[in-house]
């Protein structure tokens, strides 16, 4: 990953049709490619402080040096993607980055009233959505300074290098 840690490094949206967020993206764009997690295994989710079970496919390109993440949750598990679809939005859901200390930016995003909407783990590594809504508009996730995350964001950034439009849409590694 090129972008040092601590700023803002994701543009996440919630769609209601993965495959025609793709092919827009893709197409109009001309962003790309997209690696696709179908099923993403997200581990030991938390809505709002209890277990959650959302299953979502997710797709992650990148423009530039600036990530983009589609999502789709395909069941009707509570959650912050759930959530935004019924309250009649589609698009920017959240932001990513990675601080240098992903416990110590958790607990100030705490004290500044951001309560944590979404938590889970991928491949062992934990990411944390705050409810920064009223301030952003949007979420903030916060993911651990962690190389499960830093070697895929930095394997979907070098493959959007040069990039010459062929093969647009891989299966993902995880």
């Amino acid at each position: 990953m090129t972008q040092p840690l601590h700023t803002i490094r994701q543009l996440a949206y919630v769609v209601r049709d993965l495959d025609a967020a793709l092919k827009y993206w893709v197409d109009v764009l001309k962003v790309g490619p997209f690696f696709l997690f179908e099923h993403c295994p997200l581990l030991d989710q938390k809505y709002l402080g209890k277990p959650g079970n959302a299953d979502v496919s997710l797709a992650l390109g990148n423009s530039g040096d600036l990530q983009i993440e589609l999502i789709y949750q395909h069941n009707d598990a509570p959650s912050v993607y759930k959530e935004f679809l019924d309250a009649g939005r589609v698009g920017v859901h959240h932001f990513g980055l990675m601080p240098v200390d992903y416990a110590a930016t958790c607990e100030q995003y705490r004290k500044l009233g951001h309560a944590a909407a979404f938590e889970c783990t991928v491949g062992g590594a934990a990411l944390t959505y705050f409810d920064t809504v009223s301030m952003l508009g949007h979420y903030t996730e916060l993911w651990d300074n962690s190389n499960v995350f830093k070697d895929l964001f930095f394997m979907v950034e070098n493959a959007a290098k040069g990039w010459d439009g062929q093969n647009a849409i891989r299966k993902g590694p995880l």
